[in-house]
């Protein structure tokens, strides 16, 4: 119940903080589900590979105009899932209190069993933040918390964005701090081990550039150091054997880099070609390539848009990866396939529609939503549905 009392009051919170508010208020409210097959998950505890999972979860964002130059913002998570592989290590370990449990651990506060939703893992999250513009800058600082059974996260930044060139040409940076902690579960000890700290620090930047009336560029770098506790709280591998498995190993350590770049056309008064690539790699050897194509159409008067879009993603493993581990010693070594060789391929769309006021009417409406297909060649498929309905006071 604990995290329900949260929920509501800073629901409540927001309410009286909405009424404060001298201006403008939009309200969002999108509920997320997706839905995720796969018989390829070499770390999953039984070594059956079934990575099954749901997930429902509603959010709410906020953002609320408090005079020209200042909006503050914010958003509300309480999601809920279930997995096989989840409901595989409770059975196998009693973990969360055997069949009876949701899957999720009792390391945190022995709230055994997930606690709210009974067969289900659940989590909660809010985040705040303001912009504030002063001239040509714009400053905007943001902080987060979010909880689960068997992880939590404290999390803050800001971010710093300066205007040329009558808006033409914007350079934006930024710097964010993560302070986690994960509880995992000792498969030969058959217990849990007490929260391990997790550090997460990251910085970037980025400029953009309006090319013509019909031409936009954008382009970014960025950098993270993440240090502690990185492998998974319950990510296993095999020893050879049917019937022994061993724990994960990664390091302490782990340094990633990004590049990305974005290419906007204006095809028409109401068509919009977006070409997007993005370049990774880190310090475990993965390189990956993501490039992505989208068209955005807007209809009823620009009151409306329609966009689809095609994703292709592809990485190597990290040098730590193997299927399975003969002769365990202590050395890092993952079977994690979303540290494996993988290539994926994603297609959805999208719209968003926001008709005008009704005369009699003090609020602005609008509603969107979304729908994706995922499928990787490591043998895993997912179904994204996202629905959206908001409000403008």
């Amino acid at each position: 119940m604990a995290a329900i009392r949260r929920l509501l009051f800073t629901l409540a919170l927001a309410a009286s903080f909405e009424r404060a508010a001298l201006a403008k208020t939009n309200m969002d409210f999108v509920v997320n589900s997706m839905y995720q097959s796969g018989h390829g998950g070499k770390q999953v505890f039984d070594g059956a590979g079934d990575q099954s999972l749901t997930l429902f979860e509603p959010v709410l964002y906020i953002d609320s105009k408090i005079d020209q130059n200042t909006d503050v913002f914010g958003s509300v998570v309480f999601d809920a899932l279930t997995s096989a592989s989840a409901k595989a290590f409770d059975s196998g370990t009693g973990a969360s209190g055997g069949s009876s449990g949701s899957g999720g651990e009792e390391g945190d506060g022995g709230e055994g069993g997930g606690g709210l939703l009974p067969g289900w893992q659940t989590r909660f999250g809010l985040d705040v933040g303001v912009s504030k513009r002063k001239g040509s800058w714009v400053f905007t600082p943001t902080a987060g918390y979010s909880k689960e059974l068997s992880y939590r996260s404290l999390h803050g930044g800001f971010n710093v964005q300066k205007f040329f060139a009558e808006d033409n040409f914007v350079v934006s940076a930024g710097a964010f701090h993560f302070a986690d902690a994960a509880d995992p579960w000792d498969v030969s000890a058959g217990k849990f081990t007490g929260f391990k700290a997790k550090t997460t620090n990251s910085a970037n930047v980025s400029v953009s550039q309006l090319l013509s009336a019909n031409d936009l560029v954008l382009g970014g770098i960025s950098y993270t150091r993440q240090g502690g506790f990185l492998e998974g709280t319950r990510n296993t591998v095999s020893t050879g054997t049917v019937t022994e498995r061993a724990n994960e190993v990664l390091p302490q350590g782990r340094d990633k880099f990004t590049a990305n770049t974005r290419y906007v056309r204006s095809l028409g008064e109401n068509l919009a070609l977006h070409l997007d690539y993005r370049y990774y790699t880190d310090s475990w050897d993965i390189r990956a390539h993501t490039f992505e194509p989208s068209l955005a159409m807007a209809f009823s008067e620009e009151k409306g848009v329609f966009s689809v879009h095609y994703r292709w993603y592809s990485q190597t493993a990290t040098k730590y990866y193997a299927d399975s581990f003969a002769g365990v010693r202590n050395r890092s070594m993952t079977s994690d396939s979303d540290l494996a060789k993988f290539s994926a391929n994603e297609v959805g769309a999208g719209f968003s529609y926001s008709p005008e006021r009704a005369e009699d009417s003090s609020t602005d409406w609008s509603w969107g939503g979304t729908a994706v297909y995922y499928r990787r060649s490591n043998d895993l498929q997912a179904l994204i549905l996202q629905l959206s309905a908001g409000a403008r006071f």
